[in-house]
Parts: C-alpha cells; structure tokens; sequence
C-alpha cells in the first residue's frame, strides 16, 4: 500500500481491503454459485472455478500496475470475505467503471450500496475523477436498484450486447458526473 491509499477502510459492517492471493479459495466458491457468477462481466458459470482463479490474479496485477482499485469484501463479524467491488480507471480521460458482485447469502443486506459509496467517495475525492460509469445486464433487477441507489443516471441500452449462457442480453450503461454526486 501507498501512504495515500486509504484501505483497508472499516466501515460499520464491512472492511474493505485490496484482493490477495489468499482469497482465491473463496473467490472461486463464490463464483462458482451460478447465481452470482450468471450477472457478472467477467466470471461466466460454468467455467467459474479456472474464470475465478484467473480473474484475481488478474484484479491484482491490474491493481499493482494502478489501473485499478479491486477491493475484497470483508464481513466486519466474521472476517469472511462476501464480495468484491471494482473500480477500473482510464486516468487519462478522468473516469472509472464500478462493478461490484456479492454472494447470495448476501444479497438485499445493503453490503454492495456501503461498499460502492465508499468507493465514489474515494474516484471522486481522492482520484478526483470526472465520471464513473456502471453496466449490467438489463435482467439484474439487484443490479439496477444498486446503481439507482448510487444516485446514477441512466444513458443507454447497448442491445443484445453480451452472450450470457448462450443468449444475448441487453447491457444497460448508466453514470454519474463528479458535479451531481452527493457527498
């Protein structure tokens, strides 16, 4: 860690703190759950155990090379890890993307919202960037009510963008300017 990176950060349930390699056994259980894996970009069920493994090495790297931020969810009780949330940069034009997953036993608790308020937080006052952006799949009801949570503004539909389980799905792409945040 660098002196100006704030994390590990300990919210009131949470602690969020860069992905190890000690996390790959979890990792790989949590996306092998093909309901949390069927929402995701970047880990597809059922290839989530050989996706899963590579997908942190690759968070990781992306991370050391700072193009990233890729933060594992601790639950603060119990010290296990329930999720992640990313924040891929493009330093250059003063934006990110966020995505964040969580495992399903999890899931309406309100984690992804602390945790990805904590992250604008961070992009817009620390990096100070101009623009994060969300996608997901236009099906992802718990999806869309984070995002809408989040207070982002809907700017399109990209049509039968992505091939998940062998159908094309609609990917939703929403934002949220530096100027209409809160906080």
């Amino acid at each position: 860690m660098t002196d100006n990176n704030p994390f590990p950060i300990v919210l009131d349930r949470l602690i969020l703190r860069p992905l190890e390699a000690s996390d790959e056994e979890r990792v790989v259980q949590l996306a092998g759950d093909p309901d949390v894996s069927w929402g995701t970009r970047s880990i597809t069920y059922p290839d989530s155990v050989d996706q899963a493994a590579s997908w942190l090495r690759e968070h990781m790297d992306m991370m050391k090379k700072g193009e990233s931020l890729s933060l594992a969810l601790i639950l603060k009780e119990n010290l296990t890890m329930i999720g992640a949330v990313i924040l891929f940069y493009e330093l250059r034009h003063e934006r990110a993307e966020i995505g964040c997953w969580i495992a399903k036993a999890y899931w309406s608790k309100g984690y992804g919202t602390e945790a990805c308020r904590v992250v604008l937080h961070y992009a817009f006052n620390v990096l100070k960037l101009n623009k994060i952006s969300a996608y997901c799949l236009a099906k992802n009801i718990a999806s869309l009510r984070l995002i809408e949570k989040l207070g982002m503004k809907f700017e399109g539909c990209l049509r039968k963008h992505l091939k998940v389980r062998g159908i094309f799905e609609d990917l939703l792409v929403y934002g949220l300017l530096s100027e209409e945040r809160k906080g």
